[in-house]
């Protein structure tokens, strides 16, 4: 827990800070002039490579509205806004960005029909690539709380070669095991291999490489 107890104490209160922050930023969002909207399967990654290191399905996006789709909305180019089509309290996203990070807040409707921010995801920069990115998770319905920590590596060509993985699950007792991601570059293919605690490793992704800088997360 100790190489983690900085960033927990970090991004805790910077929910505590925001939790009852929904009505506002909804309400900034509806005075709000999108440059674009565009439609997807899910929400958009956060960072590159985020849904494969998660294991998750990298979102798609279609020419048009689809039932049980995500709407994303653009202002300058930056994604602002993400919403569930069908109903917003089933998971409403808010991304703002700062010179040196960017944030993420997606709110969702508790048991009392409020809704309640579930989770925060902070990434911070340096020199216009991502440094570490705070993910976390507090469900005070149930009373649970997660944290994963993401510290990112690079080559001299700022090709991302490694994030390491820091977390617990549920509760600060419950530490994770370490686990490495490792990357590897032919032209602009990347492989990705994963590594757990005891050095067991299994290539989880092969393709397109991806721009690595803040404000846009896009194949090559």
């Amino acid at each position: 827990m100790s190489l983690i107890n900085k960033e927990y104490t970090e991004i805790s209160n910077i929910f505590e800070l925001e939790k009852t922050s929904f009505k506002q930023r909804r309400e900034m969002m509806n005075n709000t002039t999108f440059s674009s909207i565009k439609w997807s399967s899910s929400y958009l990654d956060f960072f590159p490579f985020d849904s494969v290191i998660n294991q998750l399905r990298p979102a798609v996006f279609y020419k048009g509205e689809k039932k049980a789709s995500i709407k994303n909305c653009y202002s300058d180019c930056k994604l602002i806004f993400a919403c569930n089509n069908e109903r917003e309290n089933w998971g409403s996203l808010f991304i703002e960005y700062d010179d040196n990070s960017k944030k993420s807040l997606l709110f969702v409707e508790d048991d009392n029909e409020n809704m309640a921010l579930q989770q925060l995801r902070v990434a911070y920069f340096q020199n216009n690539r991502y440094e570490r990115v705070l993910s976390y998770i507090k469900d005070e319905d149930n009373d649970e709380e997660s944290l994963i920590v993401d510290l990112f590596k690079y080559d001299n060509k700022g090709n991302i070669t490694k994030i390491i993985r820091h977390g617990f699950f549920e509760e600060q007792s419950k530490i994770l095991p370490v686990r490495e991601f490792n990357f590897t570059y032919v032209e602009n293919k990347v492989s990705i291999i994963a590594k757990d605690e005891i050095g067991k490793e299994v290539l989880i992704y092969q393709g397109k490489k991806y721009i690595n800088i803040p404000d846009e997360i896009v194949p090559l």
